[in-house]
């Protein structure tokens, strides 16, 4: 689960190159994801970051939400390894071999995270942040040579 973790914040940013099976499985979690199963990644996405030390003081989460978080998130993936992609696994393991896993997450996550992150209420977050940036110094360090 650590490493899932792991690929699912790498995700965000990285840009994976896989192969033929592995883009196979990929498109078919992405085509078979719905939007509660979005819910279910961005709430364990959240339980699992609010663990980190620095954020003691900004989420309160009790042992009950974080497991049910994983809980959840077993479920979903379990319904995507198990049943809604089986075939599309097995091809890609079998051809070509554990990696792929990894490479279909990695894509799977970078085409839901975005999708995820493009919510109007983060968005309306990341403006909060423009708007405490000095302007002016912003100005002077793109104009500065």
């Amino acid at each position: 689960m650590k490493k899932l973790l792991f690929l699912l914040i790498l995700g965000f940013s990285g840009t994976a190159h896989a192969g033929q099976y592995a883009s196979a499985l990929s498109q078919c979690l992405i085509s078979n994801t719905t939007a509660a199963d979005k819910d279910i990644m961005t709430k364990w996405v959240f339980a699992s970051l609010s663990n980190h030390p620095s954020l003691n003081n900004m989420a309160h989460l009790s042992d009950a939400v974080r497991t049910g978080a994983d809980q959840d998130m077993a479920r979903l993936v379990e319904s995507f390894m198990y049943d809604k992609c089986n075939s599309q696994l097995k091809n890609a393991v079998k051809n070509e071999g554990p990696a792929a896993l990894e490479q279909s997450i990695r894509s799977y996550v970078e085409v839901t995270g975005r999708e995820i992150l493009s919510d109007p209420s983060i968005a309306g977050s990341i403006t909060g942040v423009a708007r405490q940036l000095d302007a002016k110094k912003l100005m002077e360090a793109l104009m500065t040579k």
